[in-house]
Parts: structure tokens; sequence; C-alpha cells
């Protein structure tokens, strides 16, 4: 996880830094105990014909955002464009609604990330609300879906 969490590419549109050794780990953490807290959380990704992990997605409480459960993904660069983020997305999706009987799911998006926006379109997550990111100075895209909108089927 750290070898991703370091990569600048990554990072990008996420906290703009990549991370150190140490945040890594406390990321990771901070992971295990939202499972812990809640029963769900983020999952490691992992491509199926190389056994790599190739990122992370699922659904957690966002600092930004904590009313709703957020959908998020990060991916390694080298497996960027390859739907892995939307097969991912829909899983967590399916998990929400089907069997956490969530009510709502929102993804939080900075307003540059032109693919997480695609991706969102495509698993049926519209704009919804602003929220104001002030360790960045940036205001992010909070966008939404609900049990009652989501179809189980991503578009395309």
């Amino acid at each position: 996880m750290h070898r991703l969490n370091g990569d600048e590419r990554v990072y990008r549109y996420m906290s703009g830094l990549p991370l150190t050794r140490g945040e890594s780990e406390a990321q990771l953490e901070r992971y295990r105990c939202h499972w812990d807290e809640h029963g769900f959380g983020l999952w490691a990704l992992e491509e199926k014909s190389s056994g790599l992990l190739v990122g992370r997605s699922g659904l957690s409480f966002h600092r930004l955002w904590p009313a709703d459960p957020e959908l998020g993904w990060m991916l390694d660069p080298d497996v960027w464009g390859r739907g892995y983020a939307t097969e991912a997305g829909a899983a967590a999706l399916h998990h929400a609604f089907a069997r956490l009987a969530l009510e709502r799911v929102v993804s939080i998006i900075h307003p540059e990330n032109v693919t997480s926006f695609r991706v969102a379109e495509r698993l049926g997550i519209g704009p919804w609300r602003e929220v104001d990111w002030d360790a960045n100075g940036i205001t992010v895209q909070v966008w939404s879906t609900s049990r009652a909108q989501w179809s189980a089927e991503p578009r395309s």
C-alpha cells in the first residue's frame, strides 16, 4: 500500500502530497479501526491475472462528509483505464444498498478529477453538494446516490 501512497500521480487529487511510510501505516490502522467500529470499510483491490495489489476501494466515513459513507477508489497508475474502479465501485454499491441497507452513499471528488467524475457517472452517482477542503484550500464535489435511485448495473 505504501508503494501506491508514495506515488505523486495517485495522490494528485487526494491530499495533493504522497504519504510517508509512517503516514501509510497510520492510514492502514485507521482502516482497521473503521472496520471494527462500523462493520464495513475499504477493500484491497487485487488484480486477478497477476495477484498484485493494485489499489483500494469501498465504503468509509470521510472527515469532510461524516454524515454518509463515502464510496472511494484509488488505483495504481499502471492499471488506470482498465475499468477496475467501476467494477469495484459497483461491488461496493451493491454491498451498501443490498447488504448494509444504507440509504445514501456519497463520493467526494476533487474538482479537477475528470476521470473520477466519469467513474461516478457510470455508477449512477451524480452531483449533489460541495464542501470546502480547508487543508487544501479547495472546494470538492460531493456526488451522491441513494438506495431508491440505485441500479445494480453500471452505466456505459
